[in-house]
């Protein structure tokens, strides 16, 4: 392989490694926001189930039926805003250490990266130059 295709092969590999990064981060956050949406639906369309069930025999059913499912309504909306609320505290203080972790990993790799691309660089001129030399020697 010429050296300038291998410097195109890697500037390629980089940029696949930039949209598979950019890809990764908008699929996992996707993938995670159909999983809540799809439970937050499955427990909603619980309590519609027992609402219309409700709805369905209110006249045998006295009015402490309507009390109670207007409670638990109250009930689970408070639970969820509740877990909601100290998940989002808790996950997020762990979540932001993790997260300077990885990013501090990402930035040391990149680094090493960028530098073994100056090395490569560096490397490849100074065959062109060692190349250069041995032509000029071998014509005189």
């Amino acid at each position: 392989m010429a050296l300038s295709d291998a410097l195109t092969a890697m500037s390629v590999q980089a940029k696949d490694a930039e949209d598979q990064f950019k890809a990764a981060q908008t699929e996992q956050r996707a993938k995670l926001e159909q999983a809540v949406s799809k439970a937050r639906e499955s427990a909603e369309q619980r309590s519609q189930h027992m609402r219309s069930q409700a709805d369905q025999t209110k006249v045998e059913v006295s009015a402490w039926w309507g009390d109670l499912q207007h409670q638990w309504d109250q009930q689970a909306q408070q639970v969820r805003s509740h877990l909601e609320a100290k998940r989002e505290e808790h996950d997020a203080k762990r979540a932001a250490i993790q997260a300077d972790v990885a990013e501090a990993d990402a930035e040391t790799a990149i680094s090493i990266a960028i530098a073994a691309i100056e090395e490569a660089e560096y490397a490849a001129l100074d065959a062109l130059l060692a190349r250069d030399k041995a032509n000029e020697l071998a014509v005189s």
